[in-house]
């Protein structure tokens, strides 16, 4: 199970650094264009060359992080290839295909988390050892009580030893035995406490691994059900970034706006976008967290 998560949240960062990547080269390639733009009014005698470096040096800042995107997602890449026990460079070029992350339910609601959190192996194996534990205190007290055991003996006996084999020498016994630890009463419940005290630790440890995994949903839900706001959210401000960037570089192609507004628009575009692509990636990861936190139960 721990394995699965751990696959799934890779993927999904890998995933997400391919989005991001993806929208850094998009964004470059409108800032060559912006670039292009402003050399060409430079040419013609309408543009400064501040206008023109100033796109030269928005440009190279996109294009720097091009590389560290990149190496994330090879990073990403080489990981899931020794989660599946592949070699990684040849898994690597099987997941080279940019392929968006996949939708998640908007809302997930969880029906008993305190029966779903019991399929976790953490709390299954902390109920079974306060049971074990429970067992062996009532084994130690079964010591306060008499034992009757049936004992037996067989052999000969002759008042010679050349007569032994004879006819008659054979004798057997066979009767009850009772034993009582009437003098050692003080071990026996030495030994009652000491296993009552182990059931207590065990019961401890139980309360204890189901109140974490109990938090562990708990925070997952509200972790993923404020992922999926945010990126509601984000996705509203990149749309309306989008189309501001859009209307900034037609206003300054017509000559009725500075290029200062073009490279505010286009961060703030370059920024919404990676914020978005980032989100979601958070989004699928704590999906992929509150999995693991109900121990693989459904989640609907």
């Amino acid at each position: 199970m721990a394995l699965t998560a751990e696959l799934a949240r890779t993927y999904f960062e890998m995933r997400g650094a391919q989005d991001q990547l993806a929208v850094a080269r998009r964004n470059a390639d409108n800032q060559r264009s912006t670039l292009v733009l402003t050399q060409q009014r430079l040419d013609a005698g309408r543009g400064t060359a501040f206008d023109t470096e100033r796109a030269r040096a928005q440009l190279s800042f996109t294009l720097a992080s091009i590389p560290d995107l990149e190496a994330r997602v090879a990073a990403a890449q080489y990981g899931i290839g020794v989660l599946v026990g592949r070699p990684p460079a040849k898994l690597a070029s099987e997941l080279d295909t940019v392929v968006a992350l996949p939708a998640l339910p908007a809302v997930v609601t969880v029906a008993s988390p305190d029966s779903l959190v019991r399929r976790r192996p953490d709390v299954a194996s902390a109920e079974r050892q306060l049971a074990a534990e429970h067992a062996f205190v009532g084994v130690a007290k079964a010591d306060y009580l008499p034992r009757i055991t049936v004992g037996g003996s067989a052999g000969y006996s002759a008042s010679a030893l050349g007569s032994l084999g004879d006819d008659g020498t054979f004798r057997y016994s066979v009767g009850p035995v009772l034993s009582w630890p009437a003098l050692n009463l003080g071990r026996v419940k030495a030994r009652v406490d000491e296993s009552r005290a182990r059931e207590a630790e065990a019961q401890a440890r139980y309360t204890q691994t189901v109140l974490r995994a109990l938090q562990e949903v708990e925070t997952g839900l509200v972790r993923y059900r404020t992922a999926r706001a945010r990126v509601e959210r984000i996705h509203d401000a990149a749309e309306a970034s989008t189309r501001a960037a859009e209307l900034a570089r037609l206003r300054f192609t017509g000559g009725v706006a500075d290029f200062l507004q073009v490279l505010d628009a286009e961060r703030t575009q370059l920024e919404a976008e990676e914020q978005l692509a980032q989100s979601r990636t958070d989004a699928a990861t704590a999906y992929a967290a509150l999995y693991q936190a109900l121990g693989g139960g459904t989640l609907e």
